[in-house]
């Protein structure tokens, strides 16, 4: 019991150290430009706003399943 605990630990710290390195939140975004700056290009916007908003899409590879997803508002 004590030994399975143990390499749960030292499982989970591994993950943790692991984690979402890459993830922007709110306060290191605050002194970004917008990504819907005008003066960029249309493709560097969606770019951009890919990069900063998690907004899902399809993959048109795949095939369709029937189910619909949720507005960016949620409804």
């Amino acid at each position: 019991m004590i030994r399975k605990s143990l390499f749960l630990g030292l499982g989970l710290i591994g993950l943790i150290g692991a984690g979402c390195k890459d993830f922007d939140g709110p306060r290191q975004l605050r002194g970004q430009p917008r990504p819907d700056l005008p003066q960029y290009s249309i493709e560097e916007q969606q770019s951009r706003g890919r990069g900063r908003y998690g907004i899902p899409e399809d993959d048109p590879t795949l095939p369709k399943a029937g189910v619909s997803r949720p507005s960016p508002t949620g409804r």
